[in-house]
């Protein structure tokens, strides 16, 4: 585990709209640690905020200044701004649990999910990639199931309920598992840059950027990519990034049920398979327990 507690991120170069909060420019702090800390500067962080509403898990909370809207999780870490564009799904979500029919959920099993990255990166969600066909008749490619515990309050994309899906199927747009895997487990080289190599069937490269799920390169499969050993530095000429298509994110109920990356690579498979198995039973009792 990291020795160093992560304090907030904050858009570059903004000047936030409210001295109080920071809506505009701060994306989300740690309230725990501005809870416990004692200087004046976390007193009259923590004062600015009012409860509004309380959620399934977490809490709505409103600025006593500005009014803008921010979410606390349901472990009561993290201070999360939410926008105006925002706001309705959350409210939405918090009308009823969200739940996918058995046949969904080993749907998704068989398309398997992309894993955090080795630093724990993406450890709050369970993403599978995949095509959905909603309940309307839409058919949508590339797609994102996303299983996790709290509202849909980051505004990582186009986000959607779980409860419109109808099926899924495999996305034309998704990498293969063993690639989406090796992807999750590239290292850091530089700031930001964690790289893995893919090599498509007529012998072209590109390069990965840490976990990664779907490409959208013209001319090129993106389920026939492969792994390919090497270092992205060593090579000549450099591998390009490939395309990465527009994804639609559907949210869905549940405990994402990872095991830190950080420490699994020191057991034995049979041990994390173990592991696996035990994650899986929680999460259909969690699934069974939600749906009574």
């Amino acid at each position: 585990m990291s020795a160093f507690t992560t304090l907030g991120t904050s858009r570059l170069g903004v000047e936030p709209n409210c001295e109080a909060c920071g809506a505009g420019a701060t994306v989300w702090f740690n309230w725990a640690f501005a809870h416990e800390g004692g200087s004046s500067e976390y007193a009259d962080r923590r004062a600015a905020f009012t409860q509004w509403k309380l959620l399934r898990r977490g809490a709505l909370y409103r600025c006593n200044l500005c009014d803008e809207v921010w979410h606390l999780d349901g472990a009561d870490q993290m201070m999360t701004h939410v926008g105006a564009a925002r706001l309705p799904l959350v409210l939405e979500w918090d009308r009823q649990p969200i739940t996918l029919a058995t046949s969904i959920e080993t749907r998704l099993d068989q398309i398997g999910p992309t894993p955090p990255d080795v630093y724990g990166n993406g450890r709050e969600r369970r993403v599978t990639p995949c095509k959905i066909t909603t309940t309307a008749g839409e058919e949508i490619d590339p797609a994102m199931v996303c299983v996790q515990l709290d509202a849909p309050v980051q505004d990582y994309g186009k986000t959607r309920l779980g409860s419109e899906i109808a099926s899924v199927s495999d996305s034309a747009f998704a990498l293969p598992l063993d690639v989406r895997l090796a992807s999750s487990r590239a290292h850091e080289m530089r700031m930001g840059f964690s790289p893995s190599l893919i090599e498509m069937p007529d012998g072209k490269r590109f390069v990965l950027n840490g976990m990664t799920s779907f490409m959208a390169e013209p001319g090129y499969d993106a389920t026939a990519a492969r792994v390919v050993e090497g270092n992205y530095f060593g090579e000549s000429p450099p591998p390009s990034f490939p395309n990465a298509p527009h994804i639609t994110y559907f949210v869905v109920d549940g405990e994402p049920g990872w095991i830190d990356q950080r420490l699994t690579g020191f057991w034995p498979a049979w041990f994390r398979g173990l592991f696996k198995t035990l994650g899986a039973a929680i999460r259909r009792r969690l699934r069974t327990e939600a749906r009574s």
